[in-house]
């Protein structure tokens, strides 16, 4: 009885007891993806090629994982501009090859190409104008090794 009981509480508090980033690492390899809490409110989320260098950045408001009713949040253009400066700073980037800008009602979408990466910026252009509409950004490496494992993630039909 003794035996029983002391194995339930071990394993009660196995599964109770949420695994740590170590043990996970441990258990399943270095991740694919990471996120960072890089300014207040501001999260990154990173993927990464096979070499281990990034391939894909989004940089977009702090929310749980899991949440309930859908919420928009916002950032600030200008946190939002540090932080590309940060993960991209110019140098990185290559040269300026062109951009394209899309607007639909509130919602404007800005597509700059470089010639390393390219970066795409959403905004919600809403009255009264405020410094706090950034909706997301997101930075794309023109790596071979990125452009190989988004083929073998969603290859062409």
């Amino acid at each position: 009885m003794r035996v029983s009981l002391g194995c339930f509480i071990f394993f009660a508090y196995f599964l109770a007891n949420p695994q740590s980033s170590s043990e996970l690492r441990s258990r399943y390899g270095e991740p694919e993806m990471e996120r960072f809490v890089v300014r207040p409110g501001i999260g990154l989320t990173v993927e990464y090629g096979s070499d281990g260098l990034a391939c894909d950045m989004l940089i977009e408001p702090l929310l749980p994982i899991i949440h309930g009713e859908e919420q928009t949040l916002f950032m600030s253009v200008e946190g939002v501009t540090k932080v590309l400066d940060d993960v991209v700073p110019t140098s990185m980037r290559g040269l300026r090859l062109g951009n394209l800008v899309m607007q639909m009602g509130r919602n404007k979408q800005e597509l700059i190409q470089y010639e390393n990466l390219t970066i795409s910026r959403s905004t919600d252009e809403g009255v009264p104008v405020r410094d706090e509409r950034e909706i997301r950004a997101t930075v794309i490496f023109k790596r071979d090794v990125c452009r190989t494992q988004s083929k073998q993630v969603n290859p062409a039909p």
